[in-house]
């Protein structure tokens, strides 16, 4: 037995004799962040004893210590801003149909550290990449590795690859979901059928005479020569409306009560415009029955139109605008009655931001109906295809009522994004619009859809200079990863990832590769610098020391604070020796017999600190507390 009286003493600690056995992490029950030495005899320590941390050593593994919003970065899909002197950053941006996300290398709780080595935080970036780049032919083509030096294999940083998908093969939808203006329960028909591309209206709704309203929700259209063609004759052939469009995907809208529960956007107004008159919305029905699509093809009485949702003369906020046509094949206001041209079908091509539009005969000749220009009058051109309707769907509908029903719309060619592989339209995050939604944060779309790209009354050959598809037959876009906060793309707070993906500047564009063809690279040009963030702690787990971690709202065992030094290694061993002890009474009225000693490391959440390897030393001092 060792008695210690009215005396100080020196305790050594530690998990293991030498550093020289590190392989990896240890996996013992010595572990350099957590291990217990046992005593072969009790030592016993006076009354009102006192301890303090004398020094410490212990070796950074070269891991990385990460909380949820510790290190943030932004993806950036839109145009270079003008670097025009004069400008605010909010005009600049006036200019971009895109704002750029906000990404936390990993998703975590606030509170919750996460030690990652850096090939484990390259796999957690790629993952992180694949949920938030919303732009459907991006969205599950991000590849992310670890650059090393071809001869000593020495880190040298982060490479990030943007594939696109560019595939033209068409598998017609074979899911839908109900985008009308009634809601119907489970087991009730809502007056439409759809099957193998037919989509036909039938008598058994509870309100016929609302149009049949359905969203094609399978996949995504492409954006890259991405098409859809939809058969009206059956429809026309009948004299009753139909709409043929692209939609984002929406949340119901309970704000209508007159004819009932709708889907629209709740930032735009529902004073429709034909011709710059308000009047009868396109993308209602006869009737008033909400539908919404971005884009529409559709006959209103006996008139072909063509509508998007824009700021036209009546509102300073989104509504339907009907486009003024005369700049193509097909005559403005086409009387489909009559039909002397004897179109049967209508074709949306996707390229890049525009949108193409086709009038097709029965034997598929075609006929330009719309094509993208920025000499076009301002009311003659479609809006560019924005963050906000990256993802779009087929959307159809028909009017009916009592006895008008058992038309059809037939959809013969759709191309969408077979890319997407981890995410649903049902996802909150399946869009950039539907990650609005959920977080509440709905503002940030009617910013965006109010830019002056978006309004008849702005000059659009100014601002609407819509991106297509260029020579290597990719989106003429090019992905930008904004690691610290940029004053050309805003806004951009809490950007803090320069150091650790090693980039030399705040903003990084992808470039053009060989091979795999139309991929877009990012890469560092810096050794990242993996300097441990997260302060840590030492714990003396088996003593009755008293400490409170306010931060946790809890009682700890914590004895003593490991500060973060400048110019700190970012591994291997680190040596601290605190300037003055600081000690904590242990509480013992009577002499405290000791059979081991139980030492951990963690951080400020009690969670162990696991980015130690090797041989960690602690050397405790005892003493009596004086009178």
């Amino acid at each position: 037995m060792v008695n210690i009286y009215k005396m100080c003493a020196l305790v050594v600690c530690s998990n293991k004799e030498s550093d020289s056995t590190i392989v990896g992490r240890d996996q013992s029950i010595f572990k350099p962040y957590s291990f217990r030495n046992a005593l072969s005899s009790t030592m016993t320590l006076p009354k009102n004893c006192q301890v303090a941390l004398e020094s410490v050593k212990y070796n950074l593994d070269g891991t990385i210590s990460l909380t949820g919003r510790s290190r943030i970065m932004y993806f950036y899909y839109g145009e270079d801003p003008p670097t025009t002197a004069g400008l605010t950053s909010a005009e600049r941006m006036d200019y971009s149909t895109a704002v750029p996300i906000r990404i936390p290398l990993v998703d975590l709780a606030k509170d919750v550290v996460l030690e990652l080595t850096f090939t484990d935080l390259v796999q957690k970036i790629e993952a992180q990449l694949n949920k938030f780049v919303f732009h459907p032919n991006l969205r599950d083509k991000v590849s992310c590795s670890v650059l090393r030096d071809g001869t000593t294999d020495e880190l040298e940083g982060i490479q990030m690859d943007f594939g696109q998908y560019s595939a033209t093969d068409s598998a017609v939808p074979t899911t839908t979901k109900e985008f009308g203006a009634l809601e119907f329960l489970d087991g009730e028909d809502p007056g439409w059928s759809y099957e193998n591309g037919d989509f036909e209206t039938n008598g058994n709704s509870v309100d016929n005479d609302l149009p049949a309203v359905a969203l094609l929700s399978d996949k995504p259209i492409s954006l890259n020569e991405g098409e859809l063609i939809v058969d009206f004759s059956d429809a026309n052939d009948a004299n009753v409306e139909w709409r043929v469009g692209l939609s984002r995907y929406l949340k119901r809208d309970t704000a209508f009560d007159d004819p009932g529960q709708g889907f629209w956007v709740p930032y735009m107004d529902d004073k429709g415009s034909v011709d710059g008159n308000e009047g009868p919305q396109p993308g209602m029905s006869k009737s008033g029955g909400l539908m919404f699509a971005d884009y529409l093809v559709c006959r209103v009485g006996d008139t072909l139109k063509v509508c998007h949702t824009a700021v036209g003369a009546l509102s300073d906020k989104p509504t339907w605008c009907n486009v003024i046509m005369g700049n193509s094949a097909v005559a403005d206001d086409y009387d489909l009655a009559t039909n002397s041209a004897n179109y049967t079908k209508v074709k949306f091509k996707c390229r890049g931001q525009q949108i193409k539009i086709f009038m097709l005969e029965a034997d598929d000749t075609e006929h330009i109906l719309y094509s993208y220009s920025s000499g076009y009058d301002d009311e003659s051109i479609l809006k560019p295809i924005n963050q906000s309707c990256w993802t779009m769907y087929p959307v159809l509908s028909i009017e009916r009522d009592a006895t008008t029903n058992g038309q059809k719309l037939v959809v013969e060619t759709f191309m969408g994004c077979e890319n997407i592989s981890s995410h649903t339209i049902d996802d909150d995050n399946n869009s950039w619009y539907q990650a609005l939604e959920a977080s509440g944060d709905i503002g940030q779309g009617l910013s965006l859809e109010t830019r002056p790209w978006n309004d008849e009354g702005e000059d659009k050959a100014t601002f609407n200079i819509q991106a297509g598809i260029n020579a290597s037959s990719a989106i003429e876009l090019v992905p930008q990863i904004v690691a610290r906060t940029s004053t050309q793309i805003t806004p951009t707070p809490d950007a803090n990832c320069m150091d650790i993906l090693g980039f030399p500047v705040s903003v990084m564009k992808g470039e053009y590769i060989a091979d795999p063809t139309n991929t877009l690279r990012i890469s560092s040009s810096s050794v990242p610098e993996l300097t441990n963030t997260k302060t840590m702690f030492v714990r003396l787990e088996n003593f009755t020391q008293n400490c409170v971690n306010a931060r946790m709202g809890n009682r700890s065992k914590i004895i003593a604070h490991l500060p973060r030094f400048d110019g700190q290694v970012e591994t291997g061993r680190i040596f601290h020796q605190p300037n003055e002890r600081v000690y904590l009474d242990l509480n013992n009225s009577e002499p405290l017999n000791v059979n081991s000693f139980d030492i951990s490391f963690c951080y400020t959440n009690e969670q162990y600190a696991t980015n130690l390897t090797g041989q960690s030393v602690v050397v405790l001092h005892f003493r009596e507390k004086s009178k």
